[in-house]
């Protein structure tokens, strides 16, 4: 591993030996980490939950201990001053709570105000923002309201404020989450460009986001560095990744899976190594493969139960101007897993509030178990229908993460009963409540040591299990989950999924929102792509990421999943890792 050395005049950032403690804990989150980063490169950051990434990022930004408290020993310097001491224009984050840093009112205030505080005129810092917006594909909504932005744009216009400051060092902690797929090619292309120009550290979950732009890769684990050094050397190594919970980019994955003897980072790599490996007869069989992905060889749709959620032309406006929601019809059916994808603003999570009673339709109408949800509460409907939010924080109450889960059955324990409902009736006991507290935990894996926690000191991921928990306490008939493995490692991803596979074999209907295009097409059954809040697409999983609509997708900010493209370039019909390896492996068996 590089050794640590003394500070030089090129070193942007270092830490020697640096510890971390927060004021309510008694672990450390950083303990005795080292490093050191060069003027204009590029420093990435993976680790499982809990690794101390996003401590790490607010303490290089003054953050933490400036804001949060806490104690600090070692050193930390940025630009060869401790963080504390910086220049205003030194350091700039984009948040992984990216709404948090939002503060103006309108979009384009938001980037005017960092300028203007900059001493640029305001004429000047107008016209400069609404390049910012442009560059971040924002400038259509500059005079919106910040509130009424998606999850995605409000991450896109924090990463447009932050560019306005004109730092010298930028911290982006896990700011493509919330991305959708063209948002997060937009942010890799941001990063590469400003790479050599300013001092650049990326936190990451998606360690394929760092392929071909991280200079040096930082490993944490438990607040520990376990290993720092190139980039292009430590995404390869298999065997440490794996140790620390995170997953190796796909085409490790994939060529580890199929037995490939070299270890490509890159989808170009990857085919190189492929060539170099095939035997004649592979090659032809791989050409057989290519007319089979040609003519789109799409898996039978599930077979589905009864109708669980039905919406009939159901619209949302904001206002006469502002249409979310355009009249779509989506069914979830019994034991089927339903996506809802698209570009950031295309609707999603309007619509996901209108399933569950959050919003009422301002036309159509939303069916649960067949009856209309109109003049029923939010309460009532989330007894058949449960949602996880995007942002968990909007969901959060209780003071343990015990108490949030046990919320929604006391909420529920007594029924009204008898003339004019003046009696009252226990419908659920206090062992009734623990055991289902119980029964959820175990389902979206919450342990319990984690019972007793304040659910909003957890990670962002652990909270967003909370919520789920939370959600499913009633038992309801649905469970929409939107954005459920933003910000969340490998283990809780995988976790997700087991969740999803064991609520469809007890026949529930669960409903995803997501940008993870790779994680919709490990789940879902059928997906509805939205576009300016109507339905663009309806179909299939395998019919809908089929070849001839990428070009299609592309226009709607949409992208294949890594796998796919993966193995479209090498001539395979498959869209997920595993396909791939189903679909290549009988290949290397007849090359052989």
């Amino acid at each position: 591993m590089t050794q640590d050395t003394e500070p030089t005049e090129e070193q942007m950032l270092r830490a020697d030996e640096f510890s971390f403690t927060y004021p309510t804990k008694n672990d450390l989150a950083l303990a005795d980490v080292s490093f050191e980063l060069d003027e204009g490169e590029v420093l990435g950051v993976v680790g499982p939950v809990e690794a101390g990434k996003t401590t790490l990022a607010m303490a290089l930004a003054s953050f933490a201990p400036q804001n949060t408290g806490g104690t600090t020993s070692g050193e930390l310097s940025v630009a060869g001053r401790d963080p504390r001491q910086a220049k205003d224009n030194d350091v700039a984050m984009v948040f992984e709570d990216y709404s948090s840093q939002l503060t103006q009112v309108h979009v384009i205030d938001e980037v005017i105000a960092p300028l203007v505080n900059r001493g640029i005129p305001r004429a000047e810092a107008i016209e400069q923002a609404r390049e910012l917006l442009e560059q971040v594909r924002m400038a259509d909504v500059e005079n919106q309201f910040t509130w009424e932005l998606s999850g995605g744009q409000q991450q896109r216009l924090a990463i447009a404020a932050a560019l306005a400051i004109d730092p010298e060092v930028m911290i982006f902690d896990t700011a493509t989450d919330m991305l959708d797929p063209e948002g997060r090619d937009d942010v890799a292309n941001l990063i590469a460009s400003l790479k050599g120009e300013k001092t650049l550290v990326v936190t990451e979950n998606d360690p394929d986001a760092l392929v071909g732009i991280a200079d040096k890769l930082l490993v944490l684990d438990g607040g520990k560095r376990i290993a720092f050094e190139s980039a292009d050397e430590l995404l390869r190594d298999d065997e440490l990744l794996d140790d620390v919970g995170v997953a190796p980019p796909v085409c490790r994955r994939i060529a580890r899976e199929v037995g490939l003897p070299t270890d490509p980072l890159a989808p170009s790599e990857f085919v190189d190594a492929l060539e170099a490996h095939s035997t004649p007869r592979m090659s032809s069989t791989t050409d057989m493969a290519v007319s089979a992905a040609d003519g789109g060889s799409v898996p039978a749709a599930p077979g589905l139960g009864d109708t669980l959620v039905r919406t009939d032309d159901v619209t949302y406006e904001y206002s006469a101007d502002a249409v979310a929601v355009d009249g779509v019809d989506v069914t979830v059916s019994e034991s089927e897993v339903h996506a809802v994808v698209g570009g950031n603003g295309a609707g999603k999570t309007t619509f996901s509030k209108l399933l569950v009673g959050l919003f009422t339709p301002t036309d159509g109408t939303v069916y649960v178990d067949g009856t209309p949800t109109d003049g029923r509460t939010a309460r009532d409907i989330a007894e058949s229908v449960g949602i996880a939010l995007q942002n968990p924080d909007e969901q959060l109450s209780e003071q343990t993460v015990a108490q949030e889960i046990r919320f929604p059955l006391e909420k529920r324990r007594y029924e009204r009963t008898g003339f004019l409902g003046l009696s009252k009736r226990e419908r659920y006991d206090e062992a009734f409540i623990d055991q289902r507290v119980d029964e959820v935990c175990d389902l979206v894996g919450i342990s319990d040591e984690l019972l007793d926690e304040d659910p909003m000191f957890l990670p962002r991921g652990k909270r967003r299990q909370v919520t789920m928990a939370g959600a499913l306490a009633p038992d309801p008939d649905v469970l929409v989950l939107d954005e459920p493995v933003a910000g969340v490692d490998a283990s809780a991803r995988a976790h997700v999924e087991q969740t999803i596979d064991r609520l469809r074999e007890q026949e529930k209907g669960v409903i995803i929102i997501d940008h993870d295009m790779g994680f919709v097409c490990d789940v879902a059954d059928t997906v509805t792509v939205l576009e300016d809040g109507s339905v663009a697409m309806q179909a299939p999983t395998h019919e809908v990421f089929a070849p001839d609509n990428w070009e299609w997708l592309a226009q709607r900010h949409l992208r294949p999943p890594r796998a796919a493209r993966l193995a479209r370039r090498v001539g395979l019909d498959a869209l997920t890792a595993d396909e791939f390896v189903d679909v290549f492996t009988p290949i290397q068996e007849i090359s052989q």
